[in-house]
């Protein structure tokens, strides 16, 4: 089918991305300029070259915890550019790097205030968290990072349920909060530079203030406003269920198929934690539903304890795995698994002139989630829906076994969504096929 330009939407320009991530690099800079500049003329004095690479590096770590916590801040208009895999990806950059510089400053500051004192470091240590203001919180806080740092580690997600993980960040907040009374009462640099020290906590209360306001305000409002409840509940096929949310103008969540949002049932024992669940079909004006496996302790629970009428907080939307970020009118769709849910929302999004495959990787026919759909969506559209089925290794991702299913594979926008694995290796079979990386798109389906 021949392309159309007037119906192609085109992917929205960065320089939104662009323009903050140069402000945080500015920012950067200047916590590291700032810092070396005040401490410079003391590292003569005994301990002071130590003090000061403990300074600097609690400045500079701070400043990276802080940008963790805006990366996690769910602000719509930037996770929209930027898409939500993507922020991920610097968040977990970022992590490893803020927590070795607050360890250097734990260390290196220790030592500087031992070689002063004529102390020997373990001792110092001990009268620090004994005699100093601030810096018994500012220990606990700093074990809490510790703890957090190892439970993201990858071998540490895969082994942890989602529940879990979600709990656990939960403790950065705190840390972050207890290290604050530390850094903004006992800093050199803030003793000495108060007009610094007014800048710095100005920071903090812009970080939780657009957390404030992306995290929790805006969805309690627009969700209430919007009086979303829960539908329906029910099995789509075995292990697979569809909750149906309804509200009145969903439009003004400006949701496309194809994204998530976090969701918070207001039940006894869900209110206080939320899940990223996809949508699975194009949100209208009145539902919107989601279509989750039973995995998880929320999600293998849903069909017994959520019930209709329950009401709910949706946070988002979230990611940018929408027909609208396609350069083409021709669309190759790998899933396997769950993660049919948001590539079948996001094709319900394509336009009459759009054409599409779909390779769906599954075990059998027999228990393809959302099956009927698919074919019924297959009839409605130009959609080619192929079922591989099997084992992996019957489908090679090779080059000439895909375009058995989809000749135009290389001219195509391919989307992928499925587990790490599948995506993996889909992506390397696109790039490897010469399709260009800005028309792979893909959704990350692991926490």
């Amino acid at each position: 089918m021949a392309k159309n330009p007037t119906t192609l939407h085109r992917p929205p320009r960065l320089w939104r991305v662009n323009f903050v991530t140069l402000l945080s690099g500015i920012g950067f800079g200047a916590v590291v300029g700032s810092s070396l500049v005040t401490l410079l003329p003391s590292v003569t004095a005994k301990g002071g070259v130590a003090n000061a690479i403990g300074s600097t590096a609690a400045m500079v770590g701070t400043y990276l915890c802080l940008m963790l916590l805006v990366l996690i801040s769910r602000i719509s208009w930037l996770e929209r550019e930027a898409g939500h895999d993507r922020m991920v990806l610097w968040h977990r950059t970022l992590g490893p790097y803020s927590l070795v510089l607050i360890a250097i400053h734990v260390l290196f500051t220790t030592i500087g205030y031992a070689q002063s004192s004529g102390k020997s470091i373990p001792r110092q240590f001990w009268a620090f968290i004994t005699t100093y203001g601030w810096m018994l919180p500012a220990t606990v806080g700093f074990v809490l990072m510790v703890a957090l740092g190892f439970a993201s580690h990858k071998l540490a997600r895969s082994r942890m349920k989602y529940e879990t993980w979600w709990t656990a960040h939960l403790y950065f907040y705190i840390a972050i909060a207890l290290a604050f009374g530390h850094q903004i009462n006992t800093s050199i640099l803030f003793v000495q530079h108060p007009l610094l020290k007014q800048f710095w906590i100005g920071l903090y209360i812009f970080v939780a203030a657009t957390i404030l306001l992306n995290r929790v305000m805006m969805p309690i409002w627009l969700s209430l406003s919007s009086k979303l409840i829960v539908k329906d509940v029910h099995e789509e096929s075995p292990g697979i269920v569809n909750v149906i949310i309804s509200g009145r103008k969903l439009e003004r969540f400006n949701a496309a198929g194809g994204q998530f949002f976090q969701w918070r049932f207001l039940t006894p024992q869900w209110w206080w934690q939320a899940h990223p669940y996809s949508l699975s079909k194009r949100p209208d004006s009145n539902e919107m539903r989601i279509t989750v496996k039973r995995l998880g302790d929320q999600s293998s629970s849903l069909l017994k304890e959520l019930k209709p009428g329950t009401r709910v907080i949706a946070e988002g939307p979230y990611g940018v795995f929408t027909a609208k970020q396609r350069h083409s009118n021709q669309v190759t769709a790998f899933a396997a698994g769950i993660g049919i849910t948001p590539i079948r929302a996001m094709l319900d999004e394509l336009p009459i002139e759009a054409s599409a495959t779909l390779l769906y990787r599954v075990s059998s026919e027999e228990t393809v989630p959302l099956k009927s759909e698919l074919e019924s969506l297959a009839q409605e559209k130009d959609l080619k829906l192929v079922f591989l089925t099997g084992s992996r290794t019957n489908h090679p991702m090779t080059l000439e076994y895909i375009q058995q299913f989809a000749p135009n594979v290389i001219d195509s926008d391919v989307y992928v969504c499925g587990p790490h694995t599948f995506m993996d290796e889909v992506i390397k079979f696109a790039i490897s096929a010469g399709v260009p990386v800005n028309r792979i798109h893909h959704e990350s389906f692991a926490f």
